[in-house]
C-alpha cells in the first residue's frame, strides 16, 4: 500500500508539473500578445512624431492639405491595424492554451480519483 501511495504521489507531481508547464507557456504568449500590442501604439507615436510635419510639406506641394492628412492617416492607421491583429492573434493563442491545461489537469485529477477509488 505504501507503494501505492508514492507511486500515486510521483504520478500527481508529474502532471502538477506538465500543468504547471503549460500555464507557463500560455503566460508568456499572453505577455508576447501585450507587448506586440504595446509596441504598436508606441512605434505609431513615433513614426508619427519623427515623420509628420515632413511628410506634410513635402506632400503639400503635390497635393492638397486634406489629401496629405487622410492619405498620413491611412498609413498610421494600417500600422496599428495589423499591430493590433498581430497583438489579438498572440492573446487569443495564450487563452486557449491556459484553456487546455485547465482540461487536462482537471483529466488528470479525475484518473488518479478514478484510480484511488478503484483500489
Amino acid at each position: 500500500m505504501q507503494a501505492l501511495s508514492q507511486d500515486v504521489i510521483a504520478l500527481i507531481s508529474e502532471d502538477v508539473d506538465q500543468v504547471k508547464a503549460e500555464l507557463v507557456a500560455a503566460v508568456t504568449e499572453g505577455r508576447r500578445g501585450s507587448a506586440a500590442l504595446g509596441a504598436g501604439g508606441a512605434l505609431g507615436l513615433l513614426a508619427l512624431l519623427a515623420a509628420q510635419e515632413s511628410a506634410v510639406r513635402a506632400l503639400e506641394r503635390v497635393w492638397p492639405a486634406q489629401r496629405v492628412v487622410g492619405a498620413l492617416a491611412a498609413a498610421y492607421g494600417v500600422g496599428a491595424v495589423a499591430f493590433a491583429a498581430y497583438g489579438r492573434a498572440r492573446l487569443r493563442q495564450a487563452r486557449a492554451a491556459s484553456r487546455e491545461a485547465v482540461t487536462c489537469s482537471l483529466d488528470a485529477v479525475g484518473q488518479v480519483a478514478d484510480e484511488l477509488s478503484s483500489d
